[in-house]
């Protein structure tokens, strides 16, 4: 189970560009220089950057202390400086030092399990289905079916069956439905957006565009209005008016959007470019 995982871990992180790092660039834990990492949204020539081991041995320590309310263990997944989620290389390797500290312990703690769904979630995002399964199997075994956990790795699991077979992923989250009754607004809008995904990739776009205005709505509550997820969703829903016809209303949401996001994220930031990119081709197409 754990070489499966490395080497899991080991195939992501060949996939992964790794960050430029300036002349002089330290780490802003133990003050050295050396292999520097930065995968976040700060910016200038020092700001972020740390080295794995200092940033796991924070996150060890103060594991429970959770960044902006941004939920339990965000300290593996969130800069401490600009409370952005982290990207790239670095996000998958403090994932996987995450793993490292507690699979020895491989028991039912609320800690344990919550890595488990973590490092099952980003597997997942990245197509390690096989790997992803077997951990799932283990997170029901430890928290049951209903566990907010499991709840999230079932939709991640629909999310990644997305790609290849929506009318697939639009059954697993039907079955789902009846059990996120009682779920977190925060798993509920994760919930929702993707069924706002789904629908609108079969063509049910007025059905879509419900679920997409429920999603910006949760993730505004949850997440604040400037906050990535917020971002995220506030974008699909645009997507969707485009796609449904409404151009005017679809390009002023992503005008805002893009706004937004160079200023809390940077312009190079990969959020801010892809946004860029696709309002660009919608406005070169109505040109057209």
């Amino acid at each position: 189970r754990h070489v499966a995982t490395e080497m899991a871990f080991e195939r992501i992180l060949a996939q992964k560009r790794r960050s430029e790092v300036p002349d002089g660039a330290q780490c802003f834990i133990c003050l050295d220089g050396g292999d520097v990492l930065r995968d976040c949204a700060c910016r200038g020539p020092s700001a972020g950057f740390a080295h794995i081991d200092c940033l796991a041995e924070m996150a060890a320590r103060d594991a429970w202390v959770s960044i902006e309310g941004r939920g339990q263990l965000s300290r593996w997944n969130v800069c401490t400086t600009c409370h952005q989620s982290l990207d790239g290389a670095l996000e998958v390797e403090m994932t996987r030092r995450s793993w490292r500290h507690y699979r020895d312990a491989m028991d039912t703690s609320d800690e344990t399990l919550h890595v488990l769904g973590a490092v099952a979630q980003l597997l997942r995002s990245n197509e390690e289905n096989d790997v992803a399964d077997r951990l799932n199997e283990e997170l029901l075994r430890g928290l049951g079916r209903d566990d907010p956990a499991v709840l999230r790795s079932e939709i991640d699991r629909a999310s990644t069956v997305t790609k290849t077979n929506p009318v697939a992923a639009l059954e697993i989250l039907t079955r789902l439905r009846p059990r996120m009754a009682q779920s977190s607004n925060i798993l509920r809008g994760q919930y929702v957006d993707l069924m706002a995904v789904i629908l609108g990739r079969l063509g049910h776009l007025q059905e879509a565009l419900v679920f997409a205005a429920k999603s910006v709505e949760l993730a505004t509550a949850n997440c604040g209005p400037e906050a990535e997820a917020t971002l995220s969703t506030t974008s699909n829903h645009a997507a969707l008016l485009i796609s449904a016809g409404r151009f005017d209303e679809g390009i002023a949401i992503l005008t805002r959007v893009l706004a937004t996001e160079t200023r809390v994220l940077g312009a190079d930031h990969v959020r801010t470019r892809a946004t860029k990119r696709y309002l660009d081709s919608v406005s070169a197409a109505m040109r057209a």
